[in-house]
């Protein structure tokens, strides 16, 4: 049979969700990391579309190895 999750609307999330402290400048390596969304992953809480602002580039722009990213 299957399994029945509730989820609720409302609440908070216990503790911290942060991998990586920030505002921080992360420099891409090429490892899972050559998009916005393989970056927001290393950070645990950073939504994609604020970086991809923040650094005045789309959220589906290509990362090349070097590149500079600032966190929010």
């Amino acid at each position: 049979q299957g399994l029945e999750l509730k989820i609720p609307q409302s609440g908070s999330w216990p503790g911290t969700r942060s991998l990586r402290s920030h505002p921080d400048t992360y420099t891409v390596t090429g490892n899972a990391d050559n998009t916005i969304y393989g970056v927001a992953c290393k950070y645990g809480d950073v939504d994609p579309a604020a970086i991809a602002q923040n650094n005045g580039i789309s959220v589906s722009a290509a990362l090349t190895i070097g590149q500079q990213l600032k966190i929010p």
